[in-house]
């Protein structure tokens, strides 16, 4: 009986892995105009600060998100790298 029990979790657990995993590879890009889309933590690292800086920006209008389903947020790469110009051509 245990046994069948933890049958049962372990194939409910790789199920979700599998869709987590599914949902990853889906959100790379923008289903709507096939662009390629970043987390937080790849936007910071071309800016050099932290994840929390870029959600302020977004928040402040700066920097256009896009939701996961999951309600994480997403920046296209162009625009990223747009504003990443501007900011080495102010400083540079």
């Amino acid at each position: 009986m245990l046994a069948r029990v933890q049958d049962r979790h372990n194939a409910a657990r790789r199920t979700r892995r599998a869709a987590r995993k599914e949902e990853r590879n889906y959100m790379k890009r923008d289903q709507s105009s096939g662009e390629t889309l970043l987390t937080p933590a790849e936007v910071a690292a071309l800016f050099r600060v932290d994840p929390k800086t870029v959600t302020r920006w977004a928040k402040a209008g700066k920097l256009s998100s896009i939701r996961t389903l999951g309600g994480h947020r997403r920046y296209r790469e162009s625009e990223v790298m747009s504003l990443l110009e501007g900011v080495a051509t102010r400083n540079g």
